[in-house]
């Protein structure tokens, strides 16, 4: 299970404890709001599979989760099947201030998406102390799953 939580990044700040970063396309082969949502990524130089259900937890995302490798071949192959556009972003791997890592995501297309934090936790009641780059929790906003966000300039 996958247990995450979602921020909005207000500045640049966290820039400084990147450990790495990878340029990832992706795009979904179902539509928004679909279960289990079916998404293909290429990450870096290898591509992935993921099929994800709904959440469990209204307050965070908690949901079953499912990733396998799969050749790069085959998911340029599938491009042209994406329902909502193609998401390309840089992942930022940040250090925090707890010692946990986040994930920070850098959108590039569609263009008109802010700067998104994520840390998942080992369990719900996990307790997370936040950097002082991490702003407004968007976790329960479905408007910024990427599938969601997939479907805005379609």
């Amino acid at each position: 299970m996958e247990i995450e939580r979602k921020f909005f990044v207000k500045n640049d700040s966290w820039k400084s404890k990147t450990l790495s970063s990878t340029e990832i396309t992706q795009f979904y082969l179902t539509g928004q709001g679909q279960f289990p949502s079916v998404r293909l990524r290429i990450a870096g130089d290898k591509g992935f599979l993921t099929i994800k259900y709904a959440s469990v937890s209204d307050k965070i995302l908690a949901r079953d989760e499912y990733e396998y490798a799969v050749p790069v071949q085959d998911v340029e192959a599938q491009i042209d099947h994406a329902t909502g556009s193609i998401i390309q972003k840089t992942r930022y791997i940040v250090q925090g201030a707890d010692e946990r890592i986040w994930e920070i995501d850098v959108f590039h297309n569609p263009s008109n998406i802010p700067v998104i934090a994520e840390i998942e936790l080992a369990s719900l009641d996990a307790q997370v102390s936040l950097p002082d780059w991490v702003g407004k929790e968007v976790t329960s906003d479905h408007t910024y799953s990427n599938l969601a966000m997939s479907f805005r300039s379609k």
